[in-house]
């Protein structure tokens, strides 16, 4: 038992936990339909955290020590070809990201999220016919769901933005 409290991550998680309850505490005072979503947020982060530090404690065997040796593995070099098409894909999210933000900030939350899940839809699947119809009818229910979610249930207004 002593050994497992040497271990970093049950010291990370068991601050984590300390933390996400001081959080929970600190949102009490708010009003009933702002305090929502922050603490439901907080219990399913600390269910997640407990559920993990209850495995460690119940395992057999303790690894204190981190990998030492690592002699049979391979570097592995990309080439500029594999460089550029990873920073393209990394520049294009940004832009989904961005955008996406923006087009938020203009007309509300739902449509951002709608974008985003458009936009990422478009650039990163397959382009075909069918899979733009499956991708976009995704965004569609997601954006829903979403909606019903914060705006019925908690309350929260998603369709404010500068336009409206």
């Amino acid at each position: 038992m002593k050994d497992r409290f040497k271990l970093t991550e049950v010291w990370f998680k068991l601050v984590l936990s300390a933390f996400f309850t001081f959080l929970y505490l600190l949102s009490s005072p708010y009003p009933e339909k702002a305090k929502q979503f922050p603490q439901l947020i907080i219990i399913f982060t600390l269910i997640v955290i407990l559920i993990s530090l209850m495995r460690d404690f119940s395992r057999k065997e303790v690894v204190v020590e981190g990998i030492a040796d690592v002699h049979d593995t391979e570097l592995k070099v990309l080439d500029e070809t594999t460089k550029k098409k990873r920073r393209k894909r990394f520049y294009q999210a940004w832009g989904i990201i961005l955008i996406s933000m923006a087009i938020g900030f203009l007309g509300g939350f739902l449509f951002s999220t709608f974008s985003l899940f458009v936009g990422f839809a478009l650039f990163f699947g397959k382009r075909t016919r069918k899979n733009l119809f499956k991708h976009t009818l995704i965004a569609v229910v997601m954006t829903i769901l979403i909606y019903i979610t914060f705006q019925w249930i908690m309350g929260i207004p998603l369709l404010t933005g500068i336009l409206w």
